[in-house]
Order: structure tokens, then C-alpha cells, then sequence
């Protein structure tokens, strides 16, 4: 059983977590697509690519791109050995554009679909609110593209967040045509 302070410790992770991820997912979108603009075409061409598009969007900008994680025992890989209790750093973002895994995976892609990216994690560390982020995304996505006016980018440059852990950008400023 879980004690009130853990259970107030796992509502703000999931608050927190759940609030600053989905966010960098959808202005990843936006950004990616308005940088590849034949994918918005196909997109707006065919409102069904959407899913696609939140799955395409995890893999190529993942809003988490680093996770810490501690050995529970010795590993041995690719010939060395991690000893037990050491703290690992997996880079997510380098996994998701893995050659082996992903044909040419530094493009962009709508159709890809690759419902076997890591941008949620993996096994019993995958992300909770998985489902959530996916339908916000796909909300999100559904009601800029199809119920919105086209829209512009108003900079040229947008600065990044100041962190290796969380990719998007710091503002994200649209125009939408009249």
C-alpha cells in the first residue's frame, strides 16, 4: 500500500511529467511538420495519417530524449561489463533513429507508423500516461490542421529548451492566415 506522501509524489510526476511531455510533442509536430512541408501536405491531404503522425513525431523529435536507469545486477554488453547499482544513461533519441531498426530514419516520414519507437520507454518502465499523451497529441494535431486556417511559423529561429533530457522549443509563435 502506498503511503499519502507517495501517492501526492506519483499525482505531481504524473501532473508534471504528463504536462511538459505532451506539450513538447505537439510543438514538436508543428515544428517538424512546417520544416517538412510536403509531410503537413500529405497530412492535410489525409486527416486518417494523424496517428501516424503522433507515432512518426515520438520517434523523430521524442519529447524525452534521455532516461536514467540503476543496474539491478552485472551486465555483461558488446564486451565490457556494467557492475551492479551502476547508473546507466540511455539515449532514447539515438535509439529511435537506430539505421537497423528504422530504414533511412533521419527522414521524416508520416506513413511510417513505427509503433516500435522507445519514446515512451520500453517493458515495465513504459510511460503510464502513454495513452493519454497519444489522444492529447492526436486531439491537438486533429484541431490545428483541420479546424484551424493554415498557419506560419512567425520565426525563423526558435531556441531550443535548455536541456538534454527534454527536447522542443522554449515558444512556438503561429500565424494563421486570415
Amino acid at each position: 500500500m502506498l503511503s499519502a506522501a507517495e501517492i501526492l509524489a506519483l499525482a505531481v510526476l504524473l501532473l508534471l511529467a504528463g504536462n511538459e511531455t505532451t506539450t513538447n510533442l505537439i510543438g514538436n509536430a508543428v515544428r517538424t511538420l512546417l520544416d517538412h512541408p510536403a509531410e503537413l501536405a500529405k497530412v492535410r491531404a489525409d486527416r486518417t495519417l494523424v496517428p501516424a503522425l503522433v507515432e512518426e513525431v515520438l520517434r523523430y523529435e521524442s519529447p524525452v530524449q534521455v532516461i536514467f536507469r540503476q543496474t539491478a545486477c552485472e551486465v555483461e554488453l558488446e564486451g565490457g561489463k556494467i557492475p551492479a547499482g551502476a547508473t546507466v544513461f540511455l539515449l532514447l533519441g539515438a535509439a529511435n533513429r537506430d539505421e537497423r531498426k528504422f530504414p533511412e530514419p533521419d527522414r521524416f516520414d508520416v506513413r511510417r507508423n513505427p509503433q516500435d519507437h522507445v519514446g515512451f520507454g520500453y517493458d515495465i518502465h513504459y510511460c503510464l500516461g502513454a495513452p493519454l499523451a497519444r489522444l492529447e497529441g492526436r486531439i491537438a494535431l486533429e484541431s490545428l490542421l483541420f479546424d484551424c486556417p493554415p498557419f506560419t511559423c512567425t520565426r525563423e529561429h526558435l531556441p531550443r529548451i535548455a536541456s538534454v533530457i527534454v527536447r522542443g522549443v522554449q515558444t512556438l509563435p503561429l500565424r494563421f492566415a486570415a
